[in-house]
Parts: structure tokens; C-alpha cells; sequence
């Protein structure tokens, strides 16, 4: 059984055959707060906001405070920078991109007489709650090291098997060979022990995951407001990644001068979740809000292609030949499910003013915490019919399990309204999701602001969002953490939201 575990990680680590990684896991549920330029600018918090779009993807309890509807359109821009810094060297890059962000309809109706459903809401909205547009590149003289062996690594947890996609390639290329004795050995492991390797590499990534929902909610006597809401993600995720290898010392008598790995990969599919929530109100001014989001259960195919060069300068088990290239007939596709973690919401919101008096209203200030479980996220294939497939999705979960922890998140946001204008700050911190095994850190924290006017049955509202997001990046990973480093990732990002709406 260890056997096989550990087989199921340094898999999991590389690009094999599969494709698929614990950090496709957390990618896919480490997510920060979207929504209209509003709730942007109060830090993503909505939990117990009242009749706002963006709650149908937080806690649709809320959607019961509405009377009337609302016809809502949201648009904005991403702007991206990045530095990462790999064994002692940093470089920096950037990405703008732009986004449709939250929008749809809301349709509310006022009972008649002395019911006790007060009110009710239907919904049906459209988000980008993830955007994996981005770019990075790293480099360094890594002294410990080499990617070559990972290769090894994987081969020798595998029983001696080249089957799996990126080891196959070294091994075509003689990055990796045989020695005499048919014992696997590297001379970039031997360079990179004596002197080092200068190691670099790139990672450029885009899409998003959109997510239609389709919800409603009621108002029980102006004290309770339940709510739910269908959401249906789309995903898609394109990386393209390089990694190259250089001997620094130019010497062309030690059987390697260089070598690279690139790869991309395209990730597809639909999932499916549901959203449950309450407001409760102790008071007109005081709510506290409840959610639950049930795991997003994805159906998603990858297709994964890869190349790999290496120049051994003459090495006898590359035939005297210096160059050796080598690249699949055809890209690797392959279908799995995915199962993300659940998510827990609770929520705190005072108004201040006379809250049945629109003139009367002075503003509000209101709060989330969120904990996110990252360690329940699960892959599974469609046909585990054979053992290699059993076994790598077993060791693939176990590394999530080792991997990452849960996480808490809280968000925090204040309106100060003057007639027909609003002025709103806030923000958040979302916590770190790693066990830290081998020095990994992340955490993200934002601070938001925004102007919004109301007035004849109009609103526009303006949101910037500045973030701060440490990181991690892997190029490759090895069974013993001392023999290898991540790239250190800061991101400072900035985003704009415009939200346009109508009272219908």
C-alpha cells in the first residue's frame, strides 16, 4: 500500500500520463469573493447584505428581501503583477485582461393580504467567480537538484515503468539513461550536485470558471428570509509551461549542456451545486446570515501535450549524438471527475438610520466568515477499471489530503450613504490552505472601495479591488523536500468593476 501511495504522488507532481495535480485542486476552490462593483467595494462581503444579484452566489436567503426586481449588468478589468523569486533570483511579469462580471435578473413579488410569506424572489444570474488569467517566470542556480530527478523518481516508485508522459520523453531524449549496470542515472542530477543548474521557466495561464445560478427566496413575516439557488459552473483552464535546464559551466566534456520540458494543458467541463441559505432579523437594523454551498461536482476533460529536448554532448547512450528531441503523435485526452470542497457561511450585518425611510438611511456595515475544508477535494476517473487508474487517484487524493488543510476567510465592508450617493471600503483576508510540508505559504488580503448613485429606479456603482496574494509554484517536486524549492509568487493585482442596473 505505501508503495502504491507514494507511486499515486510523485505522479500526481509531475506531468504524467494523467495530467492531473493537487494544485488543479486548490486552483479550483481557492477563490476570492465576486459580485457587482457593490459588494466588490465592500470587501466581497453579502452574506446578509438584503436584496442584492451578487447573494444568489453567497446566500440566496437574501434574495427574499426583494419586492421589486432588478436588471443588473457588470463589467470590469484585471491588472496583474507578478514576482517570483527561485533560489535567490526574482523575476517579474505582468497580465491585463477583461471580464463580464456578475449580471442578470431579478424578479420580486409583493404578497397581498396577511400572509405570512411577506415576499418572494426568483432569480437568474450569471458570474465569473474565478479568472485564471496570469503569467509568471522564475529562474535561478538551483545547487540541489535537477527535474531529472523527478524523472527517476517516478520510474523507480513505478516498479521500473517509463509508461507514464513526461518521464517516457526524458528517457527518448536521454535527459535520463541507463548506466551499465540498466540503473536510471542523470548527468544534470550530477551537474546540479557539483556546482548547480541554472533552472528556468514560465507559466502562462487563462480562463475562468462562469457560473450561470438559477434561485429564489422567500420573506416569512420580515423576520426570516430563506433562499436557494442551482449553479451550474463552466470551466476552462489553458497553462502553457516551460522549464529549461543549462550546464553554467559550458563545459563540453560532461555529457550535458542543456535540456528543456514544455507542456500545455486545457481543462473543460460543466459542474453542478447547490446554495442554502437564511437571514434571520432580531431587529429592523440588525441580520445575521447562514449559508451552506454543497461541494461542485465537476465533469471535466483535459488535454494535455508535451515536448522534451535534451543536448548530452556526445553521451554513449545517445549514440554519439549531441541533440535528441522527442514529442507524442498525438495529445493525451482524458476525461475524470472532480469534487470540490463544501463551504460554511456565516454572516453579520447592521444598518444604520431609519431603514423603512429611504431619506432616513444612513448606511451599513456589514461582515462574512467563510471556512473552506481544501483537503476535500477529490478526483476520480470515469473507467477505474484498471489498476494504474485505482492506484493513481488513490495516491493522487492522499497528496491533497497531505497537501492542504482547511482554511478560514473573512471579509469586512462599511456604506455611508448620503441621499442618492453612496460611499463604501472594505476588505478581506482569505487564509492559508497548506500544511505547509515543504515551505509552502499562501495567503491572499484585499482592501476595496467604490462610490455607487441610486435614484428614479437607476443605479451605477464603481468598485476597485487592490490584492495581495502569496504564492507558491512548483516546477517539478521530489519524494525528499530538501532536494527541491518552489518559486515564491507575490501578486499585486488591481481590478475595476462597473455595474449598471434598473429597477423593473
Amino acid at each position: 500500500m505505501k508503495k502504491i501511495i507514494i507511486a499515486g504522488i510523485l505522479f500526481a507532481f509531475s506531468g504524467s500520463l494523467f495530467a492531473q495535480t493537487p494544485e488543479d485542486a486548490l486552483r479550483y476552490s481557492w477563490l476570492s469573493s465576486s459580485g457587482t462593483a457593490r459588494v466588490q467595494a465592500l470587501g466581497g462581503a453579502s452574506g446578509s447584505l438584503g436584496g442584492e444579484i451578487s447573494t444568489l452566489f453567497s446566500n440566496p436567503g437574501n434574495l427574499g428581501f426583494y419586492k421589486t426586481g432588478d436588471l443588473v449588468i457588470s463589467g470590469g478589468l484585471n491588472i496583474n503583477s507578478n514576482k517570483a523569486s527561485y533560489y535567490g533570483e526574482s523575476n517579474s511579469t505582468g497580465k491585463t485582461s477583461g471580464f463580464f462580471g456578475t449580471s442578470g435578473v431579478v424578479f420580486g413579488n409583493q404578497s397581498r393580504g396577511n400572509r405570512s410569506i411577506k415576499s418572494s424572489a426568483f432569480s437568474i444570474g450569471i458570474s465569473k467567480i474565478a479568472d485564471f488569467n496570469n503569467s509568471i517566470r522564475f529562474g535561478g542556480l538551483n545547487t540541489r537538484s535537477s527535474m531529472a530527478d523527478m524523472f527517476i523518481q517516478n520510474v523507480n516508485a513505478d516498479g521500473g515503468d517509463l509508461r507514464t508522459y513526461d518521464t517516457k520523453l526524458a528517457y527518448d531524449v536521454n535527459w535520463i539513461a541507463d548506466d551499465a549496470n540498466g540503473d536510471l542515472f542523470s548527468s544534470a542530477s550530477a551537474l546540479a550536485r557539483n556546482g548547480g543548474v541554472i533552472q528556468e521557466g514560465t507559466l502562462k495561464t487563462n480562463g475562468g470558471i462562469t457560473e450561470i445560478a438559477i434561485g429564489g427566496g422567500m420573506n416569512l413575516n420580515n423576520q426570516v428570509y430563506l433562499g436557494g439557488s442551482v449553479g451550474l459552473p463552466a470551466l476552462r483552464y489553458g497553462a502553457t509551461r516551460t522549464f529549461d535546464e543549462v550546464d553554467p559551466t559550458t563545459n563540453p566534456n560532461n555529457n550535458f549542456d542543456n535540456a528543456y520540458f514544455d507542456d500545455d494543458l486545457v481543462t473543460k467541463g460543466m459542474g453542478v451545486n447547490v446554495k442554502l441559505g437564511a437571514v434571520f432579523t432580531p431587529s429592523q437594523n440588525f441580520r445575521l446570515g447562514l449559508a451552506v454551498h454543497t461541494p461542485t461536482w465537476y465533469s471535466l476533460t483535459d488535454h494535455y501535450d508535451a515536448e522534451a529536448y535534451a543536448n548530452t554532448e556526445g553521451l554513449p547512450q545517445n549514440k554519439g549524438q549531441n541533440e535528441a528531441w522527442s514529442r507524442p503523435d498525438e495529445p493525451s485526452v482524458y476525461d475524470y471527475s472532480l469534487q470540490t470542497p463544501y463551504k460554511l457561511l456565516g454572516s453579520v450585518t447592521y444598518l444604520f438610520g431609519d431603514i423603512n425611510s429611504v431619506t432616513s438611511q444612513k448606511g451599513l456595515i456589514t461582515a462574512d466568515v467563510e471556512y473552506v475544508n481544501h483537503m476535500a477535494s477529490k478526483f476520480k476517473a470515469y473507467d477505474q477499471n484498471g489498476i494504474a487508474d485505482k492506484n493513481y487517484y488513490r495516491g493522487l487524493n492522499t497528496a491533497i489530503d497531505d497537501a492542504y488543510k482547511g482554511a478560514v476567510n473573512a471579509r469586512l465592508g462599511a456604506e455611508l450613504k448620503f441621499n442618492t450617493v453612496m460611499a463604501r471600503f472594505g476588505g478581506a483576508y482569505y487564509g492559508n490552505p497548506y500544511k505547509n510540508l515543504a515551505g509552502e505559504k499562501g495567503n491572499i488580503y484585499q482592501g476595496t472601495a467604490g462610490v455607487g448613485y441610486r435614484n428614479h429606479g437607476f443605479f451605477i456603482d464603481l468598485g476597485y479591488i487592490y490584492t495581495a496574494k502569496d504564492d507558491v509554484y512548483y516546477p517539478y517536486r521530489l519524494e525528499d523536500k530538501n532536494a527541491f524549492s518552489p518559486a515564491a509568487v507575490k501578486t499585486n493585482g488591481s481590478r475595476v468593476v462597473l455595474t449598471l442596473g434598473f429597477k423593473i
